[in-house]
This record gives C-alpha cells, structure tokens and sequence, in this order.
C-alpha cells in the first residue's frame, strides 16, 4: 500500500449497483470493493445490500435506488441526484476525489474527479439508445474535457473509440486500466442437478443482455448450417420482443426448437453451464470489454469469438475468431471444435493461463495508483 493512502479520502459513485449485477453493474461492485479494502476512508454512494453489508462504515446510502432493467425515468431521477446531491455531497466532505466507475461525472465538480468510459455504444448504435445519444454527443465530451483530471478507459479499443468521436480531448488525459475476474464469486454452493432440470446435455452457450449490437441472430443462423445436431443455451436477460425476433428467425431457419432460453442465472449455475459446454460463442458486434470472455477462459471453455471491437485484445491467441457477420463462417468454426480435439485442450489449457492475469486487486492498484498521481 502507497504510504498515506489509509487517510486519502475519496467518494465513488455506486448509484449504478443493482442485486443482480451484469456489465456495468458487475464491474462497479467488484472494482469497488477491492478500493474500499485499499481506502480505509473512502466513501461510497450506493443503496445496494450486498456492498453495505460488506463495507457498513464506508457506505452512505443516499440518493435514488437504481432500478433494473433501467428506464427514462430511473436513470433521469439519478442522473439529476449526481448534479444535486452527490454534489452537494462532495462540496460539505470535501473528499480528496471524487470517482465514477461509470461514464457520469459531475458538471463543475467541486473537487477533483475522475471518471471511467466503458464504451461509447450510444454513438455506435444511436438507434438502439437515443435517448443516451444526447448525454453522450451534448453532455459527457464537455464534461470529460473540461470536468475531469483523468479519463479510465477500460480497453485500448474504448481509448481509440473515445478519441475518435471526441477528438476535443487530450490522448494524455485518457488512462487505459482493464477490468478483472472474480473466481471466488463462483465459489458458492453449486445446484449439480441444475443441468439436469434445464435437459442440457450436448450444447454450445451464450452469455449476455440480449440486445441488437449482441448480435445474437447470427448463432441460429450458424446452428442451422453446422452439421451437428447440438442445442444453443442462451443465459442473460433477452427483452420480450428481442427474444421473440431471435426465436421467429430460428424458427424460420429449421432451428428453433434447439434454442434453450434460460434467463438469469445465478453465479454457481453459470459455472456448471460454462464447465459442461461444448463451447462458449460471443457474436457481439460492440464491447468496451467482454467480462464474459474471462469467465469462459477461467473455465476451460472453448471459445468462439467475433473478430471485432475489444475482443482480440482480451481473448488473446485463445479464442477461435470469426467475421460476426458470416453465419457461414461461424458453423465452420463449430465444426472445427468437432474434428479438432488437440485444438479443444490447448485452448482449455491456454484460457485459464491467460484469465488468471486479470485480477481485480491489480485494477484496483492503478486505480489507486492513478489516483495519487493526479493528487500530486
């Protein structure tokens, strides 16, 4: 630990934190977690049970109890709370910093802040969110360029992404730290039967919120060419009319009763799906990281990855990478784990040696190194 660093004080932003934590909500708890053992006087914003529970002096439960899945109205009332309360907040504390593990800092803060950019999806795919499109071509620039003494950067494709749309800002302004991989959150009290009561047996999977840019559409497509009679467990929450448009199109491709919708699953039953699959496929088409790439590797999984956005730069040599526009080109892939059983164990073996380099401790680390830096 940095000498001094058990007096710094400083505030995060865990407004985002929800029970059932996917993507940014995932991320938030566990880098935030690591910090709060590292910052005995550090200060969380949060309304999320499972960090009070573990941080009960380090937690101040203020401002809107996010609801998830998000809408217009929950992510306005906190957004006008991070302008108001947090701020008025932040100026009666005076923490040293002010840190958001999101893409949400304060106008005009009245201490020093960073704040983290996952990705910048809104700009990627303004028709999937135009309402965020506002926020993120109007507000975040200014409040990056002008508001923040850092900008983190989860990935080296967000960094490029970020410059690229936001050309204002500084490449000296941006620090790049990745994510990590929690194994102790699958630690737990396994379900064994679990895959018995789904019927699972002889399946690739999919892990994810099913959105459009998630690309999910092109797996039934590459199931019905792949000459094998494999099933396809999607795990993650799927919004009514998405799930429908993905079974219409399996339907329609001779697929559909191969399609296994599971919803969410809990931590101990998504490492029995990870264990016993024939292989993990990520078609995503955008990702600021790719938190479930980690998972599979950590698992042994074979991976079948889309070629695109971050995920090379996490995946590393390991995966099996296609064109997530090419269904055809995806079936040869899953016909290749068929035929090639040397291939299946080099990438079991070579995935958990590379998701054992992302930790969590070491994010927090050049968190915190970060930190001092700026405060110097």
């Amino acid at each position: 630990m940095i000498e001094g660093v058990e007096h710094l004080t400083v505030a995060i932003n865990g407004s985002l934190m929800h029970p059932q934590p996917t993507g940014l909500s995932r991320y938030g708890v566990e880098l935030c977690s690591c910090l709060l053992r590292l910052l005995p006087k550090a200060k969380i914003y949060t309304k999320l049970k499972e960090v009070e529970d573990l941080f009960p002096e380090q937690v101040v439960s203020r401002g809107p109890k996010f609801k998830h899945p998000a809408n217009f109205t929950s992510n306005l009332k906190r957004l006008l709370w991070l302008q108001t309360g947090l701020r008025l907040n932040l100026y009666f504390q005076k923490p040293k910093l002010n840190f958001a593990p999101i893409a949400e800092g304060i106008i005009y803060s009245p201490v020093p802040q960073i704040v983290t950019v996952h990705d910048l999806l809104p700009l990627y795919d303004p028709d999937f969110m135009p309402r965020w499109k506002i926020y993120y071509s109007k507000i975040l620039p200014k409040i990056l360029k002008n508001h923040c003494r850092k900008i983190i950067c989860i990935s080296e494709f967000t960094k490029v992404e970020l410059l690229k749309y936001y050309p204002e800002i500084h490449e000296n302004l941006i620090k790049v730290i990745h994510p990590g991989f929690n194994p102790l959150r699958f630690q737990t009290k396994r379900e064994l039967s679990f895959l018995e009561k789904t019927g699972l047996n002889d399946y690739f999977l999919m892990v994810g919120e099913g959105r459009p840019y998630k690309n999910l559409e092109l797996v039934p497509k590459a199931l019905s060419i792949y000459r094998g009679n494999s099933t396809l467990a999607i795990c993650g929450r799927v919004p009514d009319d998405e799930k429908t448009r993905i079974q219409e199109i399996a339907n329609v491709a001779g697929v559909g009763e191969r399609l296994r919708w599971l919803g969410y699953v809990s931590d101990e039953n998504l490492s029995l799906l990870y264990e016993n699959s024939k292989a993990f496929i990520f078609p995503s088409r955008y990702e600021g990281f790719g938190l479930p790439l980690l998972e599979a590797m950590y698992f042994g999984t074979p991976i079948l990855s889309s070629n695109t956005a971050c995920l090379p730069e996490v995946g590393g040599n390991v995966p099996i990478y296609f064109n997530p526009f090419d269904p055809m080109e995806l079936s040869q892939k899953m016909e290749l784990l068929d035929q090639d059983q040397t291939l299946v164990e080099r990438m079991r073996t070579t995935g958990f040696q590379r998701a054992k380099q992302f930790t969590w401790e070491e994010s927090a680390q050049k968190h915190l190194d970060l930190f001092i830096n700026v405060l110097n």
